[in-house]
């Protein structure tokens, strides 16, 4: 277990489970803004993300291969032609499954190198704002782009 209660460590086979607890309601952030935790490559390659890769992720794999798999049987247990297609739909519902389970482990090690999963970093400084300056709204006061802003 982490130091915070009701958390597992980010490289722990349970670590995935941590994707559960609503850190922010904010799921889009500002310009400006930062993600939660320190970015360790900003637009990580498949590479990266595959060599990021960690227990972690692999326990998300493997739990949804083993649930999937139930899942699968129970829903091809209603097909009610031959075996044959019988044991098709399952294999074909099944490798779908664990298709999906590695995307999820894929996914999980992108927003972790991205800064959106903890990783096991923390930024020196609490806030979530980064101090930004503004050269252009005193200008654009005075001219007709002020009705345009978005802002």
């Amino acid at each position: 277990m982490s130091t915070y209660r009701g958390t597992f460590e980010h490289d722990s086979f349970l670590g995935w489970l941590n994707l559960f607890k609503i850190r922010r309601l904010q799921m889009l952030y500002n310009v400006g803004e930062r993600p939660p935790y320190p970015v360790i490559i900003s637009k990580p390659t498949v590479g990266d993300v595959l060599r990021n890769l960690n227990k972690a992720d692999f326990g998300l794999f493997a739990t949804v291969t083993f649930l999937g798999f139930f899942a699968a049987r129970k829903s091809t247990l209603g097909l009610t032609t031959t075996e044959f297609v019988r044991q098709r739909g399952f294999s074909i519902a099944w490798n779908s499954i664990m298709m999906a389970g590695a995307l999820f482990a894929c996914m999980n090690s992108n927003n972790r190198l991205t800064g959106f999963v903890d990783n096991g970093l923390q930024w020196r400084r609490k806030e979530q704002r980064l101090t930004k300056y503004d050269f252009t709204s005193e200008f654009e006061e005075g001219t007709i782009w002020k009705f345009f802003r978005l802002r």
